[in-house]
């Protein structure tokens, strides 16, 4: 593991407005091979890390630092994948939406499989067959290989977001940031594709910073857990960037903003939610988000 971290957060602080502090101070660091996940209530601020750490967003203070260097605006090393289904252009077939990232990079040009070519999109005679071999090969790894013809209306949910982190590595970033990608899909096609994100990055060694509201579903991915916790006061107001913007939390005093914890999660592969050791950290986690009354049975869910 490189002594430079691959993404790195230090002193990090952001506010919605003049007077809206989100949260401040917040260090952070990712390295090669790791897997991240962020939890925490809505309105704490994970989806606005995300977007600062991918350089979406300025950090009203602090700065990050991807592999040494300080992140000014979005970069193909560090992708980001979301939960809305409509991420994917609709008029481009499963194929080309793959495609795109390599095509856009503009360093290997892209023929379309014969099958599946959009008549919009002319080929050349000569164009490099390395694109093909590339969408092709990620395509068969998602299980989408024969719907490469298909457009994303004539997906599921879960197709969808299997496009989605199809094309997301099809140009093998370092670095994949995740809000929430699984969130809008029932319980079967989350866990299906959970276990699928886990063996993409097992074999292809990339780095995943997951946002995710449900504590099980960091447990089974991650290998540390960021939990990020709102002041006491906080706690029990309903979330969202507006809500806290108009709550006014006012100036990012030290006992007012967003507090963040990481936890070593110390488990083998295949996570077993039902395990003693699995609910324990369950447990911690929920107690560390200011929850009462946990029920184990949450942590199987």
């Amino acid at each position: 593991m490189s002594a430079v971290p691959l993404l790195e957060a230090r002193k990090v602080g952001f506010r919605y407005g003049r007077n809206s502090c989100l949260f401040k101070g917040l260090d952070l660091t990712l390295h090669e091979g790791e897997f991240l996940a962020v939890v925490g209530p809505s309105g704490c601020g994970k989806t606005s890390l995300l977007k600062i750490l991918g350089g979406f967003l300025t950090p009203g203070s602090g700065t990050v630092y991807r592999q040494g260097l300080p992140v000014q605006s979005p970069s193909p090393h560090a992708v980001m994948v979301f939960q809305e289904f409509d991420q994917l252009f609709p008029w481009k077939r499963v194929w080309s939406n793959v495609a795109f990232p390599l095509k856009a990079g503009g360093k290997i040009s892209v023929s379309e499989d014969p099958a599946a070519a959009d008549p919009s999109e002319k080929k050349g005679p000569d164009r490099p067959r390395e694109i093909d071999r590339r969408v092709e090969e990620i395509l068969r790894e998602v299980g989408l290989y024969e719907f490469r013809r298909y457009f994303p209306y004539q997906l599921s949910g879960g197709m969808k977001q299997r496009t989605a982190l199809a094309r997301s590595l099809v140009s093998r970033p370092p670095i994949l940031l995740m809000d929430e990608p699984f969130g809008s899909l029932d319980a079967q096609k989350r866990e299906e594709l959970q276990g699928l994100l886990l063996r993409m990055w097992d074999e292809h060694g990339f780095s995943v910073v997951f946002v995710t509201h449900d504590i099980s579903e960091a447990l089974v991915l991650a290998d540390r857990i960021m939990v990020m916790r709102l002041p006491e006061e906080k706690a029990g107001e309903e979330g969202g960037p507006g809500t806290a913007a108009a709550g006014g939390r006012g100036p990012c005093a030290s006992d007012d903003s967003v507090q963040s914890i990481f936890l070593d999660i110390d488990l083998p592969r295949p996570r077993v939610p039902q395990s003693p050791v699995f609910r324990e950290y369950y447990r911690r986690i929920f107690r560390l988000l200011g929850q009462e009354g946990v029920d184990d049975r949450d942590s199987s869910q």
